[in-house]
């Protein structure tokens, strides 16, 4: 093991403009024309959404959906994924984000309900990290909160995005930027200590800050507090493959829903930090 996957998919018009910026960095083909490499980094192009866009629907083939990462994984030694994917928002806003996923309920993207994704928070922070040293004008750089598909991989992955909107999933300059993050982030190897996160907005404004200095894995943003179970709780602990070091617990939480987190928490032996 020891090497890293980058996943898009050419039916992402996001994955279409990055897949250039990778080819002009000199990625080349394997055995497997879908198969890209550069060093002991491979780029998996798959056909299929990654995500699929029908609400509430997910595709019958491929099985798994919508790729074997995790046969892919083994065959080329992955320890983790980058799926570099487009972002959509009502708002149009430009952004760059990176975020884990995982269904906090009902699967509405694909995946499993109420199932998370095994996550790689330091590697996900490395990106987070490139993404904030000079981003193209106009976009912002964030987290976001534990949502979508996939959720059923064994090999730990995370997304990172270009968004919102059409216009900028074309941008080749914020492609190409969000595609060298993702390598220089590779490259990095940061070990900062690690949280999971609980509460807060979906762009994830306090752990957004606190990450440059925390790696975050999951995160329960604070409208899918009530989902909670102690089940899923475990799961973001387990689920952040590095090794929790504690919870951070926003200021905007129920007191009810920070009690029940609270009592999970207590029982995983993970320290809590309120903020």
């Amino acid at each position: 093991m020891g090497n890293v996957g980058i996943t898009l998919s050419r039916s992402d018009p996001a994955g279409v403009t990055m897949l250039k910026a990778f080819r002009d960095m000199g990625f080349e083909e394997t055995e497997r024309s879908e198969v890209l490499q550069l060093g002991g980094i491979y780029l998996v192009i798959i056909e299929h959404l990654i995500v699929p866009a029908e609400k509430y629907r997910m595709p019958p083939e491929p099985r798994p959906y919508p790729a074997d990462y995790d046969a892919l994984a083994e065959r080329y030694g992955i320890d983790y994924y980058v799926v570099a994917s487009r972002h959509w928002s009502s708002s149009g806003t430009p952004c760059l984000t990176v975020h884990p996923t995982g269904n906090f309920g009902k699967a509405m993207y694909g995946g499993r309900n109420r199932e998370l994704q095994r996550a790689p928070a330091n590697p996900m922070r490395d990106v987070f990290l490139e993404l904030l040293r000079d981003p193209p004008r106009g976009y912002e750089v964030s987290l976001e909160a534990t949502h979508h598909s996939p959720t059923e991989f064994e090999t730990p992955m995370f997304f990172a995005e270009l968004g919102s909107g059409k216009r900028q999933w074309a941008d080749e300059a914020a492609g190409a930027y969000l595609a060298e993050a993702i390598m220089r982030g590779i490259a990095s190897k940061g070990e900062a200590p690690v949280a999971v996160g609980f509460g807060g907005g979906h762009y994830c404004p306090t752990f957004t800050v606190m990450e440059r200095e925390t790696a975050f894995g999951h995160i329960c943003p604070k409208y899918a507090l009530d989902l909670l179970t102690p089940d899923l709780i475990r799961q973001m602990v387990e689920r952040t493959v590095d090794g929790v070091d504690k919870a951070v617990l926003d200021k905007g939480m129920k007191g009810y829903q920070r009690k029940k987190v609270e009592v999970a928490l207590k029982k995983l032996g993970v320290e809590i930090e309120h903020r």
